[in-house]
């Protein structure tokens, strides 16, 4: 917030330094967040809610800039909350990136690795990770996902005020992505665990049949059972992953 009864330069000064460190924080969240950070967004739409949301937070009176501070101050705090933004940027986006390496898994496992679907994120990804990801997205954004996660960043300037980020935990990223790790196996186990059969029964098989390609039998077959135990258990997966995916805003 800015004091009152400045002259117009001294007011407009203020308001400068405090809209930039307002946007050094938010930028990595809107550009990382789920749905609205995806590549296939245009950038100006992103940098639009981007400097819309500055400007709401701003003039709000939540952000408070302390009074008397040098150029390297500043720049002290730039990059502070930049760090926080990033922080917390990466702690949202670890909601779509489980899904996605849980669709790397998946397509591994039912032998659809090598068909790569557009690039919704930096890099072009399996069609089953697509898929989830923009699934997952979809169900965020039908949610109020995005709501909360404004709430929730108004709120963690008392909790974390401009320029500390010594109070930011950064152990809570470390431990986020892990357990998102452990997430991803978790929900593709079952197709994990269907490839494992199909390997040993191939290797039965090769045993008491030599001269059958059992690699050719197998494989579509392998595909046909994953595209069913996909249809069968993609909603259930999407119920349990929207349960985990709303801790992360959980600063």
């Amino acid at each position: 917030m800015m004091p009152d009864g400045l002259p117009l330069g001294a007011t407009l000064t203020a308001w400068i330094t405090l809209y930039m460190l307002v946007v050094a924080r938010l930028s990595f969240i809107v550009f990382l967040m789920p749905g609205i950070g995806e590549q296939t967004v245009p950038v100006r739409v992103r940098l639009a809610l981007l400097l819309s949301l500055a400007t709401a937070f701003a003039t709000s009176g939540l952000v408070s800039v302390p009074s008397g501070i040098s150029l390297g101050g500043y720049v002290g705090m730039l990059g502070a909350e930049s760090i926080i933004g990033f922080g917390l940027g990466v702690l949202l986006r670890l909601s779509i990136w489980i899904l996605s390496t849980a669709g790397a898994f998946i397509a591994q496992s039912i032998g659809l690795s090598q068909m790569l679907g557009v690039a919704l994120e930096t890099e072009a990804q399996t069609i089953v990770s697509n898929m989830l990801a923009m699934a997952g997205a979809a169900l965020l954004l039908s949610a109020d996902y995005h709501v909360n996660v404004f709430v929730r960043l108004a709120e963690i300037y008392s909790e974390i005020p401009v320029g500390a980020v010594q109070l930011f935990d950064r152990a809570f990223i470390i431990e986020g992505i892990f357990d998102s790790i452990k997430f991803a196996i978790l929900i593709a186990w079952p197709f994990v665990a269907i490839n494992l059969l199909y390997n040993i029964s191939l290797g039965f098989i090769n045993k008491a049949l030599p001269s059958l390609m059992v690699a050719f039998v197998g494989a579509p077959f392998m595909i046909g059972a994953g595209f069913v135990l996909l249809a069968i258990s993609i909603s259930t997966m999407l119920v349990v992953w929207m349960n985990r995916a709303s801790e992360f805003v959980d600063w």
